[in-house]
């Protein structure tokens, strides 16, 4: 296990490009890296709010990882250590033998099989945006916008938007992706994105385009860091 507490000397490009980043955990097996974890200071007052963790570990690497991060946030000044995961990343024996707690949901992913019935005369004032390495496009709409990437015969679409935004907009936005997905790439079988539970407008547009909310989610972890 190697604690870094600077960009200059973390290995491996484990440091993110966060100028919050208060030090990078890295897990070893000899001299391959085996998982990894960002320690990120919010400055937040409360102290149970002030430290976050992102993770990136095996099943193996959990525990450690973790431990060795409560460690470097408590020395921060942290009372609680807090983290995002999604279900089947974070083993049900690693939140009790950390002794974490799982909280709210985040956000949950929601599916749509293709080829879907494309709803008519949507899309006109849908523009295509320049698409970040990695995507197969990016669509967008006033203040919104979907990238989609295609991952083994599944469009994988992320959501931004600056605005709040109206459920129609939305709606003729997803719809213009969806259609798009089915025009442009043929051979793939379905669609995925996630949302926040309490994003109303975007699940109600998910809705709208036929999708439906599997048991795959992300939860908030807390681990509170005891002196």
């Amino acid at each position: 296990m190697e604690t870094f507490y600077d960009r200059a000397t973390a290995s491996g490009g484990h440091w993110p490009d966060d100028d919050r980043t208060l030090a990078v955990v890295v897990a070893r097996d000899g001299d391959a890296a085996v998982g990894s974890v960002a320690l990120l200071d919010l400055g937040a007052e409360d102290s149970a709010l002030r430290i976050v963790a992102l993770p990136e570990a095996t099943d193996d690497t959990w525990v450690p990882l973790m431990r060795e991060a409560a460690r470097v946030a408590r020395k921060a000044g942290g009372t609680v250590l807090r983290w995002v995961a999604e279900t089947g990343e974070m083993p049900a024996p690693a939140v009790a033998e950390l002794g974490a707690a799982e909280g709210e949901e985040i956000y949950r992913w929601w599916r749509l099989a293709l080829p879907a019935a494309r709803p008519a005369g949507t899309g006109s004032a849908v523009r295509e945006l320049p698409a970040p390495d990695g995507a197969a496009f990016r669509l967008g709409l006033e203040d919104a916008l979907f990238d989609v990437e295609i991952e083994d015969g599944t469009a994988v679409l992320a959501h931004d938007r600056e605005e709040e935004g109206t459920a129609a907009g939305l709606t003729e936005l997803l719809a213009a992706v969806v259609d798009r997905v089915g025009t442009g790439h043929p051979g793939v079988g379905a669609a995925e994105a996630y949302a926040d539970s309490r994003d109303d407008a975007l699940v109600e547009a998910l809705r709208a385009l036929g999708f439906t909310p599997t048991d795959r989610r992300a939860a908030e972890y807390r681990l509170v860091l005891l002196p």
